[in-house]
C-alpha cells in the first residue's frame, strides 16, 4: 500500500507578483519538490494561487505547514485533501498555468467564478467551481 497524500488549497497573493517573481518562485518550488519527491500544479486564477500537491504523507504535511507560513500569500483555504493510490503528476515537480477568464468559461460553461466571494463565504463542497477548474487541468496534464 502506498503512503501517498494530496492537498489542494487556494490563497491570496500578499502582493502582486510580477512574471519574474513567479518564475523565481517556481524555480525554488521545483527544486524543493524534486528533493522531496513532491509533484503537482500551481494555477494563478484572478490573482489567486490554487495549488495541488501530492507525495508521501509526511512530506506533504511538512510542505503544507511551510506553505501556510509563507509570506508571499495569505488567507489560505484548504479546498481538498486525502489519500491517493497513485500520483496524478508523475513527471511534474510543479506544473504552472495562468488561467484566463475564457478558459474558466470553457471549463465551467460560464465565467462567473468569483474567487473573492469564496474567501468571504468558504464552502466545504467538493464540487466547488475552483476545484472543477483545478481538476480539469490536473486531468489534462496527467493523461
Amino acid at each position: 500500500m502506498t503512503d501517498l497524500k494530496f492537498v489542494s488549497y487556494m490563497s491570496n497573493q500578499s502582493q502582486v507578483l510580477t512574471n519574474q517573481d513567479i518564475e523565481s518562485m517556481l524555480f525554488q518550488i521545483r527544486e524543493k519538490n524534486k528533493r522531496l519527491a513532491i509533484t503537482g500544479i500551481l494555477l494563478l486564477i484572478q490573482g489567486k494561487f490554487v495549488q495541488y500537491i501530492e507525495g508521501k504523507s509526511t512530506e506533504i504535511d511538512e510542505v503544507y505547514d511551510s506553505i501556510k507560513k509563507d509570506s508571499r500569500h495569505n488567507e489560505l483555504i484548504l479546498l481538498d485533501s486525502g489519500k491517493l493510490d497513485s500520483r496524478q503528476f508523475n513527471d511534474w515537480s510543479m506544473a504552472y498555468k495562468k488561467v484566463g477568464d475564457q478558459e474558466i468559461k470553457d471549463i465551467l460553461g460560464h465565467s462567473s467564478l468569483n474567487l473573492d466571494s469564496l474567501f468571504l463565504f468558504p464552502t466545504t463542497e467538493k464540487t466547488h467551481p475552483v476545484l472543477k477548474v483545478l481538476y480539469n487541468f490536473t486531468h489534462s496534464l496527467s493523461h
